[in-house]
């Protein structure tokens, strides 16, 4: 059963549905849950076209030890304004997503490349972690470039005062949530008008900079992580909205980081919301 105004796409396999956020090649459907056939455990498993989510050495999420970062003040101070788009809010089965029209709404530049906003995703709870906590939500707003190249600014959520980002969605979300869709052969779609993303591009402030991977399959590499030191507040309620729509946590634990350097961009009058 559908909802009245939701728009469901239908799909003529499973592996299609892998497409819509892993941004890479299809590939056979996936879970989270630890243990089963096809939890993060077994991504690697099920295709070729997931083998780095087995076999990567670049992988994410990862967790965040504040005590091991690496100063760095050159790096980019992620500046950017995007602009009020027209988006529908997607549900495959395993994870929410906002799309927008691609180069509609803003961009940023990392190391002299600029990205393009493209679109915007949940976990819940948070993918990475930091000193070895979990959050409630974590939000990835995913930019890429013209040669294809992906930059993600990851967002994390502490339960508290609402986020007035959110109230947009309360009435798409509550839609989405009553729709019963048969998930490995539909997805539902929710067209959720014009979103205003000002909330959202506020002085970003501290954060931490590492090259990893996309956190659901094919775990693509070479993806540049900046992932917020300012912890942001959403209520309860508001949660619980983003959570309803799927069946399940969908999470992947955090990989080993082999080696890596996680670097930590700290300008004058940042608030980090961890110890250092």
């Amino acid at each position: 059963m559908v909802s009245a105004r939701a728009a469901i796409g239908l799909l003529v396999a499973a592996s299609s549905l892998a497409v819509v956020l892993s941004d890479g090649g299809g590939g056979p459907a996936y879970g989270y849950a630890s243990g089963s056939p096809t939890g993060p455990e077994n991504w690697g498993k099920l295709s070729p076209a997931y083998a780095a989510c087995g076999k990567g050495k670049q992988q994410s999420p990862i967790d965040i030890v504040t005590k091991q970062v690496v100063p760095n003040p050159n790096l980019d101070s992620l500046s950017r304004t995007y602009a009020a788009a027209n988006a529908t809010l997607v549900n495959d089965g395993h994870d929410i997503t906002l799309k927008f029209e691609a180069g509609k709404v803003g961009n940023i530049a990392i190391g002299g490349k600029v990205y393009s906003f493209d679109r915007m995703h949940w976990h819940a709870p948070s993918d990475h972690t930091v000193n070895g906590q979990r959050f409630p939500l974590e939000l990835h707003l995913v930019h890429k470039s013209a040669d294809g190249a992906v930059a993600v600014i990851g967002i994390l959520y502490q339960i508290g005062a609402p986020d007035s980002f959110y109230y947009q969605l309360k009435r798409q979300l509550e839609e989405m949530a009553g729709d019963r869709c048969h998930f490995g052969e539909e997805e539902s779609h929710v067209e959720a008008g014009l979103m205003h993303l000002r909330s959202l591009q506020k002085r970003t402030g501290s954060y931490f900079r590492y090259m990893g991977s996309l956190t659901v399959p094919p775990c693509t590499e070479n993806v540049t992580w900046n992932v917020l030191g300012k912890v942001r507040q959403i209520s309860k309620e508001q949660l619980q909205l983003l959570k309803a729509p799927l069946p399940a946590s969908d999470a992947r634990p955090t990989q080993p980081l082999n080696g890596r350097t996680v670097q930590f961009y700290n300008p004058p009058n940042s608030t980090v919301s961890f110890q250092m």
